[in-house]
């Protein structure tokens, strides 16, 4: 038998290990499903949009059964270019900042919307995001980019969240108290005090979502 006839035996252990967690098989499935056109909910945009980086499986845990949506501000610089490609640019800076200095899986959130009022698929939501600590079970993440604490949210970002924050609790059978802000469920600034009252006023008797949800 020659030299070329003699193959390595398949080696186990640390790449085998990943593969077969429940992060990496629930991505891997996701990935199989993403030619199909039910993936993304109508209108959103798909992450290849603003980044080739997929999310690190072995960091990954399998989202579940989503019970609650939660709102967040980046916190951040101020932001209001309704440019899409500077938006593109501010998500990959914050996946890099989640992946490399924070260890985590992918970009904390679920979806972003923009000033112009543009929705993007951020993480896979068939994986547990990381936005609010020691609440990510089956929790959606939604991050409205910016920082609202030091800027008011555009009418066309707030048109676009009141929409997509109902259009995701239906699908996914909530009710209106299924509905947080960061700060509701952890001691933070987030999402900033103006998108805070925003929030506030559209889930209270007579706001947008809570018409719509009624």
């Amino acid at each position: 038998m020659s030299s070329r006839d003699i193959r390595p035996a398949r080696r186990t252990g640390a790449a085998d290990s990943v593969r077969n967690t429940p992060g990496a098989k629930a991505l891997e499935r996701y990935r199989a499903r993403q030619a199909d056109a039910g993936v993304l909910p109508p209108g959103v945009i798909a992450r290849s949009t603003w980044t080739n980086a997929r999310p690190v499986a072995s960091r990954a845990k399998p989202l579940g059964s989503i019970t609650r949506i939660t709102v967040h501000h980046d916190g951040m610089s101020p932001f209001t270019s309704t440019s899409r490609d500077l938006a593109a640019r501010r998500l990959e800076s914050i996946r890099r900042a989640h992946v490399g200095s924070n260890g985590w899986a992918d970009i904390g959130y679920h979806y972003a919307i923009d000033p112009a009022g543009r929705v993007y698929e951020a993480r896979p939501t068939v994986i547990q995001g990381a936005h609010v600590k020691y609440n990510n079970e089956g929790n959606l993440g939604i991050l409205v980019m910016g920082n609202y604490q030091r800027q008011r949210p555009t009418d066309a970002t707030m048109r676009t969240l009141e929409r997509f924050v109902v259009d995701r609790a239906r699908a996914y059978r909530l009710s209106r108290e299924d509905i947080h802000t960061h700060r509701e469920l952890r001691p933070t600034a987030c999402p900033g005090r103006y998108l805070q009252r925003h929030m506030e006023s559209v889930r209270a008797r007579g706001g947008a979502i809570a018409l719509a949800m009624a």
